[in-house]
């Protein structure tokens, strides 16, 4: 396939089968962890607390997580097109907001490549142009949700030991500063791409390099340190907004608005530990870690769980439904049975 001129290969027997490994890989995980959780949770108890939840705190969390997503849609279409003249918003919010519903109910990831392929047919972008403006939102979301982290870290009073604490605070610092200089240097991660392929030599090193090169063409694409910067507190916006998803489940189980921070601890690390491999949905890992989070922070398990559950649901039950709703509206138009057609 062409692609801007640039020509696109399916994908290789060798990917094929690392997608399949890690889909399985997933499976596993995200299994253990939620056994772990069955077994470790009263979940009777559990039930109880979620058949009580209170309701209007839950719809104030789905207003602010429909604004997200639009206010999300509209930063991928300025990484998209900077000028505004190619890309419409309103055509591309619902596909948009289809994608991440894809991936949370199909497993490869499926959700990233209808995504490519819409914008690629409905705009007519090259591929890797949209392939290098989602790296930069991918980009964007991790240093964002470390900063975020960072400030909870900072914030809040934990049970953990002040060493275990002040590690993570310097992790934390340390992984922020690589983010932004990913971000706002490309001409940095290219000299360190070539650095590295010279002192190293071997295949692997040369395509870590090579990923590195395409990240930096992303972000130089996206226009100039400063308007990155406004993207990187756009983006930082946008988590402390999703985060309101966990407040309203704390407030709806019946936690106090004065212990914010403890549900923002847990938006974010449970957040993290999705980068871990677990089912689709991030199911699994999501709760493993949102339940450390808490228990951290001294919540008793069984609001703790309830409250991660709950937030999940808010979470992942929405974008999914809509994913099936509009893919089922767009009958034989959608792009994703064109791309079966093939």
């Amino acid at each position: 396939m062409k692609d801007g001129g640039v020509t696109v290969d399916p994908m290789s027997s060798t990917e094929a089968g690392g997608n399949r490994l890690r889909f399985w890989l997933g499976v596993l995980v995200g299994t253990a962890f939620l056994a772990l959780l069955w077994t470790s949770v009263g979940m009777a108890a559990v039930g109880g607390l979620l058949a009580r939840a209170n309701w209007p705190p839950l719809l104030l969390a789905l207003f602010a997580y429909g604004l997200d997503f639009l206010l999300r849609a509209w930063r991928f279409r300025m990484l998209l097109d900077p000028g505004g003249r190619r890309v419409a918003l309103g055509p591309s919010v619902a596909s948009f907001v289809a994608s991440f519903g894809i991936s949370d109910i199909l497993p490869f990831r499926l959700g990233d490549v209808f995504r490519v392929y819409w914008f690629h047919r409905r705009f007519s972008l090259p591929m890797g142009h949209v392939l290098g403006a989602m790296v930069v939102e991918r980009v964007l979301d991790l240093v964002s949700i470390l900063m975020v982290a960072g400030l909870a870290l900072f914030l809040v009073d934990t049970a953990l030991p002040d060493e275990i604490v002040m590690q993570f605070r310097l992790v934390l610092v340390v992984a922020v500063a690589a983010s932004f200089l990913v971000l706002l240097s490309p001409a940095a991660i290219e000299a360190a791409a070539a650095w590295g392929e010279r002192r190293c030599g071997l295949p692997l090193a040369g395509r870590i390099a090579e990923t590195a090169r395409s990240v930096a063409g992303a972000v130089r694409a996206s226009g100039n340190p400063g308007r990155l910067f406004g993207m990187i507190l756009l983006s930082f916006a946008l988590w402390l907004l999703e985060s309101l998803v966990m407040l309203g489940a704390w407030l709806s189980l019946g936690g106090t608005l004065p212990d914010w921070l403890k549900p923002l601890t847990a938006f974010a690390f449970s957040t993290l530990g999705t980068l871990l491999p677990a089912l689709p949905g991030h199911f699994g890992s999501y709760e493993f870690f949102g339940m450390l989070s808490y228990r951290a922070v001294e919540v008793p398990a069984e609001q703790a769980t309830a409250t991660i559950l709950l937030a999940h649901l808010l979470l992942w039950l929405p974008t999914a439904l809509f994913a099936l709703v509009w893919l089922v509206s767009m009958r034989r138009k959608s792009p994703l049975m064109v791309l079966k057609a093939r």
